[in-house]
């Protein structure tokens, strides 16, 4: 079996896989002898079933899975050989007559992939802000936390100051035929959340007002803090809603004291409010450092995508379109579909170039790190932050076991790994800012 290549140009060919039947043949006939040995016909024992009946029923799908096994085979081998980076998937081009008998037999694959080119990193150069959180973001920080742990405190009638739950429920018609088991919303809002509230502010305890679908689909603000979906509200079965307070109340924010400090880090880990503003601020300019240099590294490889020259296999990506995508039927919506989303393409490439020249690799210990990671920053949104590591490390093992978790957290960790390197190797423009200021720039 051999693959020969004939380029179109730099970034597509057309691989030939030639296969010999002496490369199949032993496999196919020993896979016909375990059915003979096994197949169950009527009028004949086990094991005794004729082979050349075996062979006129199974022999023809049998070697085309081994003919088909064997020539992936040999395509995926040539392409890793020839350390060919593939966009898009191979083509297969039509036989007109595939004989599986035939001494020798080829099949035609266009492929499409990368040019080859290089990323100077060191040319790029773009802001590298140094952020730095004053008394404003600390207090604001401290005072969340107080929120989190508040007091809730029972009120007469709901204000401005009220957090009130509510349950949504659809109302179900009198003459409404089938099953009608829809569970219904819970939802706790304040004044922040405008539409909703204002909707129920003069309600009492378990007071209700109706609402109708169309009130949801014409005001999606209003769907969105009632808890519902633009899909959720396109699909609900009524047309009418019934949205009830169940509870209101107000909250006083925990004091700043020791039960507080043990309540958000342990207890003793931290035992005055200056140790506590010391600690916060240390942590909000940690985060804020981190947003900081992930605008610049967006700034460079949006400098990198917009100068780079990078060649893409137009011709294959229509024809890969339309092989694999069986609701564009003709060149032109193909064409239409590249155009949208050659940008896209362009910066994968440039990604997977840039991953791959500086050697970036990942292993199971750099993705149960980075699970582990935000299994802490998912307590942390609940004020948990002293969970062992043993038990953080179970949660994260039990995400992994996600194979779409799997796939998002490795990308996310070749994304850090790329991040680093980017801040080694690109020029930066040092500045120090505020916070405000910091926001600002990321509004520009």
């Amino acid at each position: 079996m051999k693959v020969t290549a004939h380029n179109h140009d730099e970034v597509s060919a057309r691989l030939t896989v030639t296969i010999d039947r002496v490369d199949y043949k032993d496999k196919v006939e020993k896979q016909l002898l375990n059915y003979a040995k096994n197949a169950t016909i009527p009028g004949f024992r086990k094991g005794k079933v004729p082979l050349s009946m075996v062979k006129r029923q199974y022999e023809a799908p049998i070697a085309f899975e081994e003919i088909n096994k064997q020539i992936s085979e040999a395509l995926n081998q040539f392409v890793d050989e020839n350390k060919m980076r593939l966009v898009g998937q191979p083509v297969p081009q039509p036989v007109d007559d595939f004989d599986y008998k035939k001494e020798q037999l080829s099949v035609d694959f266009e492929v499409g992939f990368e040019p080859s080119f290089s990323i100077d990193l060191a040319k790029y150069e773009a802001p590298h802000f140094k952020v730095e959180s004053g008394d404003k973001e600390v207090n604001q920080s401290i005072e969340n936390m107080q929120k989190r742990f508040a007091e809730q405190v029972p009120q007469e009638k709901i204000a401005d100051d009220s957090f009130v739950a509510l349950e949504v429920s659809q109302i179900v018609e009198a003459d409404a035929e089938g099953e009608h088991n829809h569970h219904p919303k819970h939802v706790t809002i304040s004044a922040e959340n405008k539409e909703a509230f204002q909707l129920v502010k003069e309600l009492a305890m378990d007071g209700s007002v109706k609402i109708s679908k169309e009130d949801l689909v014409n005001t999606e603000v209003l769907a969105t803090q009632l808890g519902f979906t633009k899909a959720e509200v396109e699909h609900l079965h009524h047309n009418e809603l019934e949205v009830k307070v169940k509870d209101f109340y107000g909250l006083n924010n925990h004091e700043i004291n020791q039960e507080l400090f043990d309540k958000v880090y342990g207890k003793d880990n931290i035992t005055s409010e200056d140790e506590l503003k010391t600690r916060v601020k240390t942590e909000l300019d940690e985060y804020f450092q981190q947003n900081a240099d992930v605008h610049f590294v967006n700034k460079v490889l949006e400098q990198i995508v917009e100068k780079e020259e990078v060649k893409l296999p137009e011709t294959f990506l229509v024809k890969w379109l339309m092989f694999s995508n069986q609701n564009i039927k003709t060149e032109v919506q193909a064409q239409e579909v590249l155009d949208a989303e050659k940008n896209a393409i362009k910066y994968q490439i440039i990604e997977g170039k840039l991953l791959n020249d500086n050697d970036i690799k990942l292993d199971y210990a750099d993705v149960l790190g980075q699970a582990e990671q935000l299994v802490k920053n998912q307590l942390a949104i609940y004020g948990i932050h002293h969970l062992g590591d043993e038990e953080i490390q179970k949660y994260a093992v039990e995400m992994l076991k996600d194979q779409e978790q799997v796939r998002q957290i490795s990308s996310e960790v070749a994304m850090a790994k790329l991040k680093d390197v980017i801040l080694e190797k690109a020029t930066k423009k040092e500045t120090k800012v505020s916070h405000d200021e910091f926001l600002e720039e990321l509004k520009k």
